[in-house]
């Protein structure tokens, strides 16, 4: 038998006897152990069934046998990895470079003909596809369509008692509004598709939040934000009950702002509360519940006009200097603590005094002065909220 043969194939007859020696033999010929390769477990685990049931069903076709248990199980495991995030081109390469190293490579008296190669990736192909739609419908239910739906009317401020009635929704007189953003996921392999994960993610946000409130909650949500609405009765579960579960449900951080509204009132309060995200994650406050009170200045200094172009310009002259702006931003973190300022820079005191100076003769802006440094404190955060505005309007 050549070395880079699988053995047995012909002989097989059940996808549980399938042997182990097979697989990793099929594994190497399919380029999978090349030097470099360094798979995690759950990559290692992914290739070997992937590689153990495209075996199967090749020693069912050569043998005439049935191949619907090998073919049950891999589109099983398959919908298993879709709701892991798992893209379906993840999963069809891995079939079809298991089928073409099986095929190309194995010494057998009967080689499949181009025909039943044909036959066994569409049965192999088939079984992926049909996992994937019965995961995109788990995730596009019906109801969950009309829900968000009425979510949207509501935030639109659009009349929507009769879509209400048919969604089973008591509406309420007031909402608690959760504008919320899913942050970056934890370092993972690369064969995560990450708009997999969102939608998985999506998906599990809009049922957790109907598990904490019994249906009566609603939800508008796109690829990595969106809009909650919680009734605000007494029975409803606090904002920080339903972030934290749905950062769990989500496996990442979960930013969320929240503003209370009257029903008539939810497209104005949805703006202001999508406002207080964006100024809360630019401020680098994120996977956390803010109320308005927690940005209320923030909030009210970054309203356009004549005042916030004022307070903005005021650091305009250190954005040529990143290590002025970061010094400033750490004095002030440290309330004006010059050693702990130090220490956070890992750089001398006498730098820190050097470099506060410098800030004070390019803006006038002295950090030792009470009176200046409120106009220090309100420009930077002026400049946080407002950068990817300039980073907009600047010239290609």
């Amino acid at each position: 038998m050549s070395p880079r043969t699988p053995s047995g194939i012909a002989v097989l007859q059940r996808h549980d006897t399938i042997a182990e020696a097979d697989v990793d033999q099929l594994l190497r010929v399919a380029g999978y152990t090349e030097p470099g390769d360094r798979p995690t477990a759950r990559q290692r685990q992914f290739r070997r069934t992937v590689a153990r049931l495209c075996l199967a069903v090749i020693a069912a076709r050569r043998g005439g046998l049935d191949a619907e248990d090998a073919l049950r199980e891999l589109e099983q495991r398959t919908l298993e990895w879709a709701r892991e995030g798992l893209g379906v081109d993840a999963v069809l390469d891995a079939v079809h470079r298991c089928v073409r190293a099986a095929v190309g490579a194995t010494e057998v008296p009967r080689p499949l003909a181009a025909g039943a190669v044909v036959e066994v990736l569409g049965r192999l192909s088939g079984a992926v596809a049909g996992a994937y739609v019965h995961y995109a419908l788990e995730l596009t239910e019906p109801t969950e369509q009309a829900r968000g739906k009425l979510a949207q009317h509501l935030l639109a401020g659009d009349p929507c008692g009769l879509l209400a009635r048919d969604c089973g929704v008591e509406l309420a007189a007031r909402y608690r509004v959760l504008a919320v953003h899913l942050e970056e996921p934890p370092a993972t392999a690369a064969d995560i598709d990450e708009r997999v994960r969102l939608r998985h993610a999506i998906g599990l946000l809009r049922r957790e939040v109907e598990r904490h409130c019994d249906g009566a909650a609603l939800a508008a949500l796109s690829a990595r934000s969106g809009t909650v609405l919680l009734p605000d009765t007494g029975s409803a579960p606090e904002p920080g009950v339903v972030a934290d579960a749905l950062t769990r449900a989500a496996q990442r951080a979960v930013t969320v702002a929240v503003v209370d509204a009257a029903r008539e009132e939810l497209p104005a309060a949805a703006e202001r509360a999508h406002e207080l995200l964006a100024i809360a994650r630019r401020a680098g406050r994120r996977g956390a519940v803010h109320q308005f009170r927690d940005f209320a200045l923030e909030y009210q200094l970054t309203r356009p006009g004549p005042a916030r172009e004022h307070l903005r310009h005021l650091l305009a002259p250190l954005d040529d200097h990143p290590e002025l702006l970061q010094t400033l931003r750490i004095h002030l973190a440290t309330e004006a603590n010059r050693l702990h300022t130090a220490r956070l820079l890992h750089v001398h005191t006498n730098t820190v005094d050097y470099r506060l100076r410098r800030i004070a003769t390019l803006t006038g802006l002295d950090a030792k002065r009470c009176p200046d440094l409120w106009y220090l404190r309100a420009g930077l955060v002026v400049t946080a909220v407002t950068a990817p505005e300039k980073a907009r309007r600047a010239p290609r």
